[in-house]
């Protein structure tokens, strides 16, 4: 989060369990994340950019190899639901895949089994 009035700068994880956003880490990461986005600047731009992450192993010790890509498609649907939800609240949105995976992982405050998928800065 970069400039949200309701929330301080900082990395935010998403928590499933109760639906909450809780803070990681203070501070706004958005230069990190633009380089570490192979130097797109609108990443510095964007109040808020998103970091969609996977856990492979998760998915594969149910599904064996297809979780890979089980996880890529909800990995997928999620992302567009993303996008829609942002459409219809008029914002504005991209899928960035270009990314330099460590350096994403290192400024998102990823566990080291935790892929980065995608970089999805939303705002006006």
């Amino acid at each position: 989060m970069g400039l949200v009035p309701e929330l301080p700068a900082g990395i935010y994880r998403y928590r499933s369990a109760d639906h909450t956003l809780t803070q990681s880490a203070p501070g706004d990461r958005r230069e990190e994340l633009a380089r570490a986005g192979l130097n797109q600047r609108f990443l510095t731009k964007a109040p808020v950019v998103l970091v969609i992450a996977a856990v492979y192993a998760r998915t594969c010790t149910v599904y064996g190899q297809r979780g890979v890509r089980y996880t890529d498609m909800e990995a997928g649907h999620a992302a567009q639901n993303i996008s829609l939800q942002a459409v219809a609240l008029g914002l504005g949105t991209v899928m960035v895949g270009a990314f330099n995976d460590a350096e994403v992982g290192r400024t998102a405050l990823l566990a080291p089994e935790e892929d980065p998928l995608y970089l999805i800065p939303v705002g006006r």
